[in-house]
């Protein structure tokens, strides 16, 4: 995407996405307090990349409240800058940025000291997905009845996963680093 900066500039510093966390701040907040940052050579890559973090995401996913718990964590040990923009107040951007014609959340764009694209990742790390998998084997066919109470109970499934496995979150942290840590 060419014009990137531009979106970058107007987006929400983590405090001011963290502000608008309603059920998901606790879980947010648990990540973020308890997760430890790995500092190893991936680390030192991450840091050393020079990059500005432009991640689209909303307030009410689940797998936002997971990432990118994770990921301001690791950009405030990096000294790296992370801003986030909405996805629903932002579809030119999320258009860019469809994950098999779809507009899956999160996204994290890395952008270069030139303003432009360096490294995309999301919406999940490699881990994350499996979880989901597992998770969703047994839902029942989209567009029935059943379908609807049993996504509520996956939902809070994969919630109360995401706050509770010290081993995703660092899965989901070396992929992170890994996939960010551009020159």
């Amino acid at each position: 995407m060419d014009n990137i900066q531009v979106f970058y500039d107007i987006a929400l510093t983590p405090d001011e996405y963290r502000e608008k966390l309603t059920e998901l701040k606790d879980g947010f907040d648990k990540i973020y307090n308890e997760h430890t940052i790995t500092k190893d050579s991936d680390f030192e890559n991450f840091k050393n990349s020079n990059m500005n973090l432009l991640v689209i995401a909303e307030p009410w996913c689940s797998h936002c409240m997971l990432n990118l718990a994770i990921l301001f964590k690791l950009a405030e040990a990096a000294d790296i800058n992370v801003k986030v923009s909405l996805r629903d107040d932002n579809e030119a951007l999320m258009n860019a940025y469809l994950t098999n014609g779809n507009k899956v959340i999160p996204k994290v764009i890395a952008i270069d000291k030139e303003e432009k694209e360096a490294a995309v990742w999301g919406p999940r790390a490699p881990m994350t997905a499996i979880i989901q998998k597992d998770i969703m084997k047994d839902m029942p066919e989209k567009g029935t009845a059943e379908y609807d109470a049993a996504f509520t109970a996956v939902k809070k499934e994969m919630k109360e996963k995401f706050m509770t496995s010290p081993e995703l979150w660092d899965a989901v942290e070396t992929d992170l680093k890994q996939t960010l840590s551009v020159k």
